[in-house]
């Protein structure tokens, strides 16, 4: 090995161990589990981690992967393969909750991540307890009983959805991630609640009011970083710290 490949794979060691440092000192503050989109297109370009950021969240937020292709129709259509993926979002859910029993542990999703995120919730052990859920842009069917899901979450099922969110359109003919077809989205019309659930879920639909935020009811408009920052943040910190960043607005409507 000559010298300059000796010190480039140092630099690249000292990275990893930096990055690694920097994940376990956040994690002692909390823990934010992403579940991203069909393909995982998103997982790098998503503004989850950046809103909570700014918005003054401390803990770490861990971008959950589950996908085998990048041809999102095969993800979509694959249950079986988001339902063995939600196994492994388990495990790291109760192995978080198990080094920190006492931290907050929330839980956003995009599209078909929301049938991952909503397996995963289902098989924790009832001691692992969820804050508060996101779903984004969902591609579960509307009916989809979360009851079990909702025996471990201590906070609320917060649903964003958009009757103009032409990908769910398509879904609607090709099939939800729970494998229906002819029937709506949560991420269309809302998730339909459970008898004696009101207060542990809230739907909330699109309107003009999120043109600010950059959510134009596209199917992923609600992981750009004002949106998450200035409506997420609040339902999910106790005291979320304004943003100093005056170009975000604009920047989220440039994304759109």
């Amino acid at each position: 090995m000559n010298q300059l490949a000796w010190y480039v794979l140092l630099a690249a060691t000292l990275a990893v161990n930096l990055a690694g440092c920097e994940k376990r000192a956040a994690e002692q503050f909390g823990k934010v589990f992403y579940v991203g989109g069909a393909s995982n297109l998103d997982s790098i370009t998503n503004g989850v981690p950046e809103g909570l950021r700014r918005a003054g969240y401390r803990g770490d937020v861990q971008t959950f992967l589950w996908t085998i292709s990048f041809n999102p129709l095969v993800d979509q259509l694959l249950t079986t393969n988001a339902k063995a993926r939600a196994g492994l979002l388990t495990l790291a859910i109760e192995d978080y909750h198990r080094r920190y029993p006492d931290n907050e542990i929330e839980v956003v999703a995009l599209s078909a991540g929301t049938g991952v995120a909503v397996w995963a919730m289902e098989r924790l052990k009832p001691n692992t307890r969820i804050d508060n859920v996101f779903l984004l842009g969902s591609s579960l069917s509307h009916d989809y009983d979360v009851q079990r899901a909702l025996q471990h979450i201590d906070g609320k099922i917060h649903v964003f959805y958009s009757s103009h969110d032409k990908v769910l359109q398509a879904v609607e003919i090709v099939g939800t991630i729970d494998g229906k077809r002819g029937v709506k989205s949560v991420g269309q019309v809302g998730l339909s609640v459970p008898a004696g659930a009101d207060a542990k879920i809230v739907n909330t639909g699109w309107s003009a009011k999120y043109f600010h935020y950059g959510w134009a009811g596209g199917h992923t408009d609600c992981t750009n970083k004002a949106f998450v920052r200035g409506v997420i943040a609040p339902l999910m910190l106790p005291e979320p710290q304004p943003d100093s960043t005056p170009t975000d607005t604009h920047l989220a409507h440039q994304q759109r």
